[in-house]
């Protein structure tokens, strides 16, 4: 499938990337990074305004004569669109190639209903949403809930996507949509997202993160200097599948007993919530159940934040199981940040007290010396945001190979 910048020359995508990526946005320091001439920097420069790629923006602080001119991306030149599949809810966006919502969309979906189902409807529900926006739609960048095969694009033997094990997504979305089509984890895309918000180049660059997802299921994703380290299949940080201490009798969805998802996980959490309501031992619980005919991990949180002893209980267990797997992979990996995201991290201040006290306790001193542990913002902004860019990264890296 053609990039909609495919044609242009690979010298002019190449400063334009680093201007956007904010690698570089001065003719020197262009120069600098690509070894070119300072007059072919500025025919490139003169090049990518025509095409509609970046606008001045503006000059840096000079360092003695003339301040330097500088240039931005024009975020606005083009739109990407954004799938999240969920266990129970399609997420869609369309977005500027900076990953800013243009319009969304959130639809009950559940993932059982199988990939050729889902990913029609998908395409569908965008195709309709762009019909209302101007710009072109350059790609799209699709977030699974399971490991995905880097070479291939493919899910690889995902637990709870019943159905969609090896399945070409790829190949169904990009006829589908008349766009080039990037997968990844959703972990992963959450973490990309979260670090394109962080304040400057330099930090980004900089950054060790882990970011951790508590939801349905359990993941990590692992930023190591500025760069997402996926493994060498894009397994690094599925840690919901790492065996928890004394809980062999509990089976998880994987088919193994006593995964850290299957005691701290959200469907775990929802489990042991109808157990509690349906004997009794929550009042909080059960009138929930009793109202609707089902629960959420949110009907916890507000069972936690109203002192409800049985949602207290559950949230303890989920949280230190969490926090002592957490304490190991900090002391393996010394980020400099732990970001959590979910329902109940992101909702129960609780649940980080509880997390931030064992990671604290149990990890080396050394690698907690300076280290943050902050819930998300929005896990779901940053999955959404983080789909645009890796869209755009893909299309980038694919036009200047």
């Amino acid at each position: 499938m053609s990039s909609p910048i495919a044609a242009i020359d690979t010298d002019v995508l190449l400063t334009v990337n680093l201007i956007r990526t904010g690698r570089a946005i001065t003719r020197q320091q262009l120069a600098r990074m690509t070894g070119m001439s300072r007059n072919t920097i500025s025919s490139l420069i003169n090049t990518a305004i025509d095409a509609g790629l970046i606008a001045p923006d503006g000059s840096a602080p000079s360092t003695g004569g003339r301040a330097p001119a500088t240039w931005r991306f024009r975020q606005e030149a083009g739109l990407v669109l954004a799938v999240g599949v969920h266990t129970s809810t399609l997420r869609l966006a369309v977005t500027d190639l900076a990953g800013q919502p243009v319009e969304r969309r959130t639809l009950d979906w559940p993932i059982t209903r199988g990939p050729e189902a889902t990913l029609t409807r998908a395409a569908e529900e965008l195709q309709d949403m762009t019909r209302r926006h101007e710009p072109p739609v350059w790609a799209a960048g699709v977030s699974l809930p399971g490991p995905i095969n880097q070479e291939t694009g493919r899910p690889s033997s995902p637990p709870i996507m019943p159905g969609w094990d090896d399945f070409d997504v790829v190949g169904t979305l990009e006829p589908a949509l008349g766009v080039p089509v990037a997968t990844g984890n959703d972990v992963n895309i959450m973490l990309l997202g979260y670090a394109s918000t962080l304040p400057d180049q330099g930090r980004r660059e900089s950054a060790n993160i882990l970011y951790l997802q508590v939801g349905t299921g359990i993941g990590v994703g692992i930023m190591s200097n500025g760069h997402l380290h996926l493994g060498a299949a894009g397994a690094a940080g599925d840690i919901g599948h790492v065996q928890v201490s004394g809980t062999d009798s509990v089976i998880c969805r994987c088919g193994r007993t006593g995964c850290l998802e299957a005691v701290a996980g959200g469907w775990a959490l929802l489990r042991d919530a109808h157990r509690a309501a349906v004997e009794g031992l929550s009042p909080h619980l059960k009138e929930c159940l009793d109202r609707r005919g089902e629960l959420t991990v949110e009907d916890i949180v507000t069972g936690v934040n109203a002192g409800d002893t049985e949602c207290v209980t559950l949230m303890v267990r989920s949280a230190t199981a969490v926090g002592d797997a957490l304490a190991m992979v900090v002391s393996f990996f010394n980020p400099g940040r732990v970001v959590l995201a979910g329902p109940m991290p992101q909702g129960c201040p609780m649940f980080l007290d509880v997390i931030r006290r064992i990671v604290y306790e149990r990890a080396l001193s050394l690698a907690t010396t300076d280290l943050e542990i902050l819930p998300a913002d929005s896990g779901l902004d940053d999955e959404l945001r983080g789909c645009a860019l890796l869209a755009v990264n893909s299309v980038f890296t694919a036009a200047t190979a």
